[in-house]
């Protein structure tokens, strides 16, 4: 089953994700915002056009208010081949 039932729960939830990430981008990398803002649009538009063939994973947690990862199947080298994807904006790097 897939963690969002439709499209606009999906929607709902992307809304607010992102309006979390400018908030993190005003305070970390304001210089980023405008951009982010303007590509956000074209983004979420793709996503939701390609919704039903989208899987949905959440980290250990389970914490949906965090960022949930999408897995698409795409054609690559005559194959079908899993593609992770996620919001580089919401990522934290880790140093071990």
């Amino acid at each position: 089953s897939y963690a969002f039932g439709d499209k606009k729960s999906y929607t709902a939830y992307l809304k607010d994700y992102m309006k979390k990430l400018v908030a993190k981008l005003e305070e970390k990398a304001p210089d980023q915002v405008d951009v982010f803002k303007t590509n956000m649009n074209k983004v979420m538009k793709d996503i939701l056009g390609r919704f039903k063939d989208l899987q949905f994973f959440t980290g250990e947690s389970m914490d949906v208010d965090g960022m949930v990862a999408l897995l698409e199947y795409r054609e690559i080298d005559g194959e079908s081949v899993p593609v992770l994807m996620f919001f580089k904006h919401g990522l934290e790097e880790e140093k071990f």
